[in-house]
This record gives C-alpha cells, structure tokens and sequence, in this order.
C-alpha cells in the first residue's frame, strides 16, 4: 500500500455534532388519532343529514296529504254531480206522476181509449168490522123483505 491512496482526512478527527434538544413525549389519543377529520365536524354532518332526512320526510307526506285531499275533493264532485242528476230526474218523475194520475186524465184516457162511460150509480162497501155486521143485517132484511 501506498500513502497517496489513502483518502484525505481519513486519521481526522470527525466533526462534533451539535446535541439534540431533548425529546418530549406527549401521550396520544389511541384510536382518535387515526381520524382524519375532527369530531365536531362529523356531528355537524350528522345533524345535517338528519335534518335533510326530515325535510324530504315532511315534504313526502305533505305531498301524500295533498294527493289524498285532491282524491276526495274528485269524489265528492262525482257525488255531486250524481245528486244533481238524481234530483232533476226526481223532480221530472213528479211532475209526470202528478200529470198521469190526474183524475181528469184518466177519465178522458178511458172514454178515449176504452169507451169508458162514468157509471150512474155507485156503491160504496165498508170493510171494516162495524160496517160488516151492517151490511150483513142490511142484506138478511132485504132478503125477507
């Protein structure tokens, strides 16, 4: 070995290092260190979603309620309208019965239509129990008369 190969400064002294300040140690939060966002932010979303949840909640069913009251108001027109319908025809089949039972009516249908004549004597019979047992005593003394 030659002189020339060893390196320079290599039987120096190596520098001195400045020493280090001393090293703290703070305990760690576990399991919390790992979360990448604070937990106030977290509980801030939360209340965020469950608030959206209850607004499209109250939205859908003030929408139901609000279809719901369309249907019944539909139904309730139908009814009406039928009522209506209901009542001409009503009103319509009086006046055809008041017109058709008149008493003049039928009598010229019958002379009309039949050759009806009104007759020139009439006679009346009591069904009840008192104008039976008249009839029947009426009858025995025109029998023996």
């Amino acid at each position: 070995m030659q002189p020339a190969a060893v390196p320079a400064g290599y039987g120096q002294r190596s520098p001195r290092v400045d020493r280090r300040a001393e090293l703290h140690v703070v305990s760690g939060e576990g399991r919390q260190a790992d979360q990448g966002v604070s937990p106030a932010f977290v509980a801030v979303m939360k209340t965020f979603c469950v608030l959206i949840a209850l607004f499209c909640a109250v939205g859908f069913i003030r929408v139901a309620i609000s279809s719901a009251t369309a249907q019944a108001l539909n139904a309730s027109a139908e009814l009406t309208e039928t009522l209506d319908e209901g009542r001409d025809t009503s009103s319509s089949l009086e006046v055809m019965h008041s017109v058709y039972s008149a008493p003049t009516r039928v009598r010229d249908l019958a002379s009309a239509s039949l050759g009806l004549v009104d007759a020139e004597n009439t006679v009346t019979i009591d069904l009840s129990e008192q104008g039976s047992t008249t009839a029947t005593a009426e009858g025995a003394s025109e029998q023996t008369e």
